[in-house]
């Protein structure tokens, strides 16, 4: 009886569109304009939201590949399209809006000490940001996708341009239009996709598209698997589309650089597995074999480029690009390894970066500088803090038994036996030296993760820094993390699987119709 209430209280629309209204409340003139009061209410309803999303998890047969708790609100104010406001999860979708409402708690927690101005803003975008990559990540067609990928971009352009560093507001922008550029594209996707289905009655669900896209036009396919490509390709980013992200990175606040390198970079991911992999296989496979050889120079130009920075934050932001390369390795794969890998380390990529730079932002806030030289032997001062970071930094340089290695090890395992190398079309020659490529990058990434971790923590003490004190909540964060990165690193089948199925029904259908 118990079971059977608890499922008939879950409902997806309050789920996605709960954290928005929340977030209206706070900015609302009859919230109280109390800093403590604000903060309480953002982190208890963060908290509830994790143990909503939680349930969602647990109900989801793990072992299918279909949608659940399917909801339909009609969108009357476009007749004649069918359009509505649909939402679903699958096993992989309910993992993504795990992780999303996990990080905005810590999140949130993080800003108590870190956001010192505009509360009542500042916590309502941050809860409207969660309802909108919640939205993308829980919608269940592509009009419900594409308002959802929109919405994200207003709350964080005001979280970095309002509370980032100097010249926040030029790297807020940068980071709207490089973001709004593949969007017109995606949107010119979706509303030739519409205008098809209109003609022939097609639905255009997720379900629907997965199952009947494959019979499309080709040339409708084409330029919709390309214009989608970009859109997600810009997110991700990928190599050479990831200039507005090390920017973004280096001017945002540490918790909203938190949600950007936890979260929003999954959601470009997210869409290439979802319509790209999912809908238009035959002729993503074509783009495969080149987005695989993109992510190995990503790979390896991003870890080049953190060698040479003397700012933790900088290092962190292009270590972030060159991970993604490896997740895109993965997908590109058509491999279940790869796809389990990809989505692990999906997951894995946003604890880690999430707790790195909840480091730096400890470290900034206490020693009033990121520059390497102005830091070493900071360990004598904030041991703690010290031990973190290195687990954390190890998962980050794939030590084995933490999560980067099963993440990192399971993409490139699946790009090298990639089932394309047996095609002859354009660059599957290169696809194996590409991974190789990707996994001699990785001994960069132990460069410049090492160099940091010694010339901070290590180094000579330069200066007498006196007695600091950190807060509880700084140190919880960074433990929970650790924590995590850990547990999940040497029993990494509690998140594999619950994605098994989902790779397997996938690349199982993927590969029967390719091949």
């Amino acid at each position: 009886m118990a079971v059977d209430f608890i499922f008939s209280c879950l409902n997806i629309f309050v789920l996605v569109l709960l954290p928005v209204f929340a977030g209206l409340m706070i900015i609302s003139p009859f919230f109280p304009n109390n800093a403590v009061k604000i903060r309480r209410f953002a982190k208890g309803f963060c908290i509830f939201n994790l143990v909503y999303t939680i349930f969602f998890t647990l109900f989801l047969n793990p072992e299918t590949s279909t949608f659940g708790f399917i909801k339909k609100l009609p969108f009357d104010m476009l007749p004649g399209l069918n359009a509505a406001l649909s939402f679903g999860l699958d096993s992989f979708s309910a993992l993504m809006c795990l992780l999303t409402s996990f990080i905005m708690l810590l999140a949130l927690m993080a800003s108590k000490t870190m956001i010192n101005s505009k509360y009542k803003l500042y916590y309502s975008l941050m809860l409207i940001l969660q309802g909108a990559i919640t939205g993308i990540f829980a919608a269940n067609d592509l009009f419900t996708f594409f308002i959802f990928w929109e919405l994200e971009l207003i709350p964080m352009y005001f979280l970095i341009s309002m509370w980032g560093g100097s010249e926040a507001k030029k790297s807020a922008m940068r980071f709207v239009l490089f973001t709004f550029a593949g969007s017109i594209l995606m949107f010119i996707s979706i509303a030739l996709l519409y205008a098809y289905g209109a003609d022939t009655g097609v639905m255009l669900d997720f379900e629907s598209l997965i199952k009947n896209s494959v019979n499309f036009p080709i040339v409708l396919q084409l330029i919709s698997c390309i214009g989608f490509l970009a859109a997600f390709a810009v997110k991700l980013p990928v190599f050479p589309l990831h200039s507005w992200l090390k920017d973004a990175h280096t001017k945002a606040p540490t918790p909203v650089s938190m949600v950007l390198a936890g979260i929003l970079l999954k959601t470009g991911a997210y869409g290439l597995i979802r319509i790209n992999l999912q809908m238009f296989y035959e002729i993503f496979q074509l783009m495969a074999p080149a987005l695989i050889f993109l992510g190995a120079i990503g790979v390896v130009f991003a870890s080049y480029c953190a060698i040479s920075q003397n700012d933790i934050k900088k290092i962190i932001a292009y270590s972030s690009i060159a991970h993604m390369g490896i997740v895109l390795i993965g997908i590109c794969s058509y491999t279940e390894f790869g796809l389990n890998g990809a989505i692990f380390y999906m997951i894995a990529h946003g604890l880690i970066s999430a707790g790195l730079f909840m480091g730096q932002g400890i470290i900034h806030q206490k020693f009033k500088t990121r520059k390497l030289e102005l830091l070493g032997g900071i360990s004598n001062f904030v041991p703690q803090i010290t031990v973190l970071m290195l687990i954390l930094s190890a998962s980050y340089i794939a030590i084995p038994f933490t999560m980067g290695f099963s993440g990192e090890i399971l993409s490139l395992m699946g790009g090298f036996s990639s089932p394309l190398i047996e095609k002859g079309f354009f660059m599957t020659n290169f696809i194996q030296v590409s991974v190789i490529t990707a996994a001699l990058g990785i001994i960069l990434c132990a460069v410049y993760v090492l160099r940091m971790l010694h010339r901070t923590f290590f180094g000579l003490v330069e200066y007498d820094f006196g007695e600091i004190k950190l807060s509880n909540h700084q140190t919880a964060i960074l433990a929970i993390l650790a924590f995590a990165v850990i547990i999940f690193g040497i029993y990494p089948m509690g998140i594999i699987d619950n994605i098994a199925a989902f790779s397997n029904i996938n690349i199982t259908t993927i590969i029967a119709n390719i091949f």
